[in-house]
């Protein structure tokens, strides 16, 4: 019996997947029940939606300490176009850059635009590295409103990706084809590990993890385990965190 794993690690959160898979000599009724198994394990990992790809990238370069803002106008000077306001967003998001680019810090962040629910008026939601103690800095430099902010822990990885990926699902896009969130350079975008394993291979939470999720299904010729979990929180590595370079492959503004 041959198997297959594959394992995901974005900061704390941590998905993974070891499935049974069809082998050369195995009879018909062997292969489709490893198939069936197999199936599940590919589909499990597989990330459909744009909010699973949103959670694994703001797991990857954001703790829980980090912050959402939301960043909204007030009626004096409501922008009337979506077009215009992603342009205030821009020179804002600049000076926040101009700002940090004195101390030597990155600025990592991912932003979308919403007006099209509730009241249609137009604001944006932005991840930014930037912890409670030192968010005024960010409030000053946005003269059009009002700035709300929570630490990413309130949410989790999960619903925050979820909710700020919430308007292009429920009331489709501003323009189609448009990307509904925007990623800034230098974002880190982990890599699976992929490849065969051991058939008493168990899968298994870390100790001390917080399991949000399992499931198995098992037959008489396979198996399929999944697990998802946030991992023990270890001591930030700040330096390298505030301090990382852009990456060549990363996603343009």
């Amino acid at each position: 019996m041959a198997k297959r794993k594959n394992i995901r690690t974005a900061g704390r959160l941590m998905t993974g997947v070891v499935y049974t898979v069809p082998s050369r000599g195995d009879t018909e009724q062997q292969r489709s029940a490893k198939t069936q198994v197999s199936t599940l394990g590919r589909e499990k990992m597989n990330m459909k939606y744009s909010w699973q790809k949103m959670e694994w990238l703001v797991a990857a370069n954001f703790d829980y300490r980090d912050l959402m803002l939301t960043l909204t106008y007030r009626d004096d000077c409501r922008p009337e176009k979506r077009s215009e306001a992603v342009k205030r967003f821009r020179k804002w998001i600049k000076g926040v850059r101009d700002l940090r680019k004195k101390t030597g810090e990155a600025t990592l962040y991912i932003y979308c635009t919403e007006g099209l629910h509730g009241d249609h008026k137009l604001h944006h939601h932005v991840i930014i590295n930037c912890h409670a103690d030192s968010v005024q800095t960010l409030i000053d430099l946005w003269p059009h409103g009002n700035v709300d902010y929570e630490p990413i822990g309130v949410m989790g990885y999960t619903k925050l990706a979820q909710y700020l990926t919430k308007e292009p699902r429920e009331q489709g896009h501003w323009n189609v084809g448009e990307r509904t969130w925007i990623p800034s350079l230098g974002l880190y975008r982990p890599k699976p590990e992929t490849g065969f394993c051991p058939d008493n291979y168990t899968l298994t939470p870390p100790p001390g993890a917080h399991v949000l999720f399992s499931d198995s299904v098992r037959n008489e010729w396979g198996e399929f385990t999944y697990l998802k979990c946030i991992l023990p929180e270890q001591p930030p590595d700040l330096p390298q965190r505030y301090h990382r370079p852009p990456r060549k492959n990363a996603a343009k503004t």
